[in-house]
């Protein structure tokens, strides 16, 4: 038995998101998963290599720090962007071409948590 430690649980989605490296590289990827305590996201293995330099998410002993932007939308068509720092937690290879990263939010701008909790319990109503 899995027990779920979340406050809110993962929410799949599929939507563009932007990740800016420490360095300023501004690298497009794609949100799988988001919840209220971080997100998932998928790139190809040279774009995972810009983020996590040879997929090591430890830099300097510290963890990889990135900024990610992202757009969610949900049934009623609303939007909510979502500004978010976050370190990286992990770093996995899911097939030859295909990584998926793990992000955790340590700093989110302006009302945008009270967003991503909103868009997290829309998500979860509408499927129940």
């Amino acid at each position: 038995m899995v027990i779920e430690r979340r406050l809110y649980q993962r929410v799949p989605v599929q939507v563009s998101a932007i990740v800016t490296t420490e360095d300023g590289v501004r690298i497009k990827v794609i949100a799988i998963d988001v919840s209220s305590d971080g997100l998932g996201v998928e790139c190809n293995i040279r774009q995972r290599n810009m983020i996590t330099p040879g997929g090591s998410f430890v830099r300097d002993g510290r963890p990889v720090s990135v900024f990610v932007d992202l757009n969610l939308s949900n049934d009623d068509g609303l939007s909510s962007k979502i500004v978010a720092r976050c370190h990286v937690v992990f770093s996995r290879r899911m097939s030859s071409e295909l990584c998926k990263i793990g992000l955790r939010y340590t700093d989110i701008e302006d009302n945008g948590h009270e967003q991503l909790v909103r868009f997290i319990e829309e998500s979860l109503l509408s499927k129940s």
